[in-house]
């Protein structure tokens, strides 16, 4: 049935020119039964699909990495990318021409959206017989992820570290200057952005045009994540951050620094570099658009630290070094001086590997491979190798047990991402680290804003959700536009909030999506 409906379907596309996909088959039909008595000594060759690397494909299939996972695990394997622009239809395009890759790597929504169509090959049974290692690494939270109506249909790749990684970066030299304090409260915050103003003679505060929510501001408001869980009228919900009870006085608070003065105009156009040069002027000797605070990603660190650097503000020995003389990192504002801490902390995943359902025969190859790769124990350590390389080549131990990068052999491990389905979740963030050790001012930033992460972290709840209809249908269009109305009532106000409200719960579907997150929470996921 799936062959036969999958020929028709690339017919109808090559006739009307259209890329989608619908529902074809049953989890039962003939042609889609792994083999379960496959012999694993007598390995065949893999063909896999990858999303876009940056790389050539050429450059992707002589990785030094991918030279290593062949050695390690004795398959020999080929990998094809899909194209940085239309992947999605791209992908379409090879099921329908039923392409022979024995693994793809998706994301979150390309899994959903091909689950939902019956075009993926169910792993539960055969999981444990051949890949055991996978099952004994990936964590029951991350297979939920993966499971329709009780079957598991990939592999979950799990963020390496869940993090607390959106501050405000302070100019901390500045603030010395004018003899400042770290700011604690929606009051001392504004204090701050003032004097700062005041003394550049700019906006103090800048950020770029992806940001609708300042999660340091937003904290104040109880608004921690994109989708959350509230108390409302004695009744516990899950809610898009934009219907949370206290948005208004969010936007109204923005509102009211924009409104002084002290919130950068462009805002609504900047770039991360854009930004990144605001807020490096506000120092000493800088020239051009300035700033004094930066709400950004913990990830930027590394452009600022580089273009101080650049900018002759710090030495190249100071650039090697930790800055907590020049930067300081404020995670979450309160309402006042007595209420509990509380911020967003991310987490989700990245990626779901998955098998086609027409090539499912030999599927247990498929996951033997993947199982080899996530293998970490005293005598194999195979995930280790990977993501890491060799004690005394590329790494060594730190004082305290951690792994520090040796340069310059490191950054042959730049790459290892591209080559992982999955992860051993026991052990990532582990190794991860020995990335964020490179730069030292990084880890230092890290290491702040991850004080105390499991009693102040938030998660958004949306990041742990299994295919979900509406919720997928309807997610791009709700982000995109609450995006939009941010950067707009940044500068209006409030005034129009519950139209915009109106169109977003009814003609963005954020109502709809809404009934299906909770739907999930309640049944599936609130313990």
């Amino acid at each position: 049935m799936k062959k036969i409906l999958s020929v028709l379907l690339l017919i109808a596309m090559l006739l009307t020119g259209t890329v989608a996909l619908t529902a074809c088959g049953n989890k039962n039909s003939g042609g889609d039964e792994i083999n379960m008595d496959i012999d694993l000594s007598q390995k065949i060759d893999l063909k896999v699909l990858i999303p876009y690397s940056g790389k050539s494909i050429e450059e992707v299939n002589s990785n030094t990495n991918a030279k290593l996972i062949e050695e390690l695990t004795g398959y020999k394997v080929t990998y094809t990318q899909l194209p940085a622009s239309d992947a999605s239809g791209t992908l379409n395009t090879e099921f329908m021409s039923e392409t022979p890759y024995n693994l793809i790597k998706l994301t979150k929504d390309q899994f959903s959206d091909l689950v939902k169509d019956d075009l993926l090959v169910d792993i539960t049974d055969a999981l444990e017989k051949f890949a055991p290692d996978i099952l004994a690494n990936i964590s029951e939270e991350s297979w939920e992820v993966v499971t329709v109506d009780g079957r598991i249909y990939g592999i979950p790749e799990r963020a390496s570290s869940d993090n607390i990684e959106n501050p405000i970066v302070l100019n901390y030299d500045l603030m010395m200057q004018l003899n400042l304090d770290v700011p604690e409260t929606l009051e001392e915050f504004e204090a701050v952005l003032k004097a700062m103003t005041e003394e550049l003679g700019a906006p103090a505060l800048t950020f770029d045009k992806y940001t609708p929510l300042i999660h340091t501001v937003s904290a104040a408001f109880g608004i921690h994540s994109f989708w959350q869980e509230y108390e409302i009228d004695g009744k516990k919900e899950v809610r898009f951050y934009m219907n949370a009870p206290r948005y208004e006085e969010y936007i109204a608070y923005m509102n009211s620094l924009y409104n002084k003065g002290y919130i950068d105009v462009e805002v609504s156009t900047n770039d991360a570099s854009n930004a990144v040069n605001r807020f490096v002027n506000g120092f000493k000797g800088g020239s051009g658009a300035k700033a004094g605070a930066y709400a950004c990603s913990l990830w930027t660190v590394s452009s600022i630290v580089t273009s101080l650097q650049s900018n002759d503000v710090i030495s190249k020995e100071e650039a090697a070094g930790e800055l907590d003389d020049y930067l300081c990192y404020l995670r979450a504002l309160k309402e006042n001086a007595d209420a509990p801490e509380k911020v967003y902390r991310s987490s989700g995943y990245s990626y779901v590997t998955a098998i086609p359902f027409y090539m499912a025969e030999n599927a247990g190859y498929a996951l033997d491979w993947m199982n080899s790769k996530i293998k970490d124990t005293e005598g194999e350590d195979n995930f280790r190798q990977i993501v890491l390389g060799e004690e005394g080549t590329h790494w060594q131990k730190t004082s305290e047990g951690g792994y520090m990068p040796i340069n310059p052999a490191f950054a042959e491990k730049d790459d290892a991402h591209i080559f992982l389905n999955g992860t051993n979740e026991n052990k990532y963030t582990d190794y991860w680290l020995a990335r964020v050790r490179k730069q030292p001012e990084l880890f230092r930033a890290w290491s702040e804003l991850m004080e105390d992460a499991d009693e102040v972290g938030v998660y958004n709840l949306a990041d742990f959700t299994p295919p979900l209809g509406d919720y997928n249908v309807y997610r791009s269009s709700v982000e995109e536009y609450a995006q939009t109305q941010f950067y707009i009532m940044l500068k209006e106000g409030t005034g129009n909030l519950s139209t915009i409200l109106n169109q977003l719960n009814n003609a963005k579907g954020c109502a709809k999506a809404t009934e299906d997150i909770n739907n999930w929470y309640k049944d599936s996921y609130k313990k």
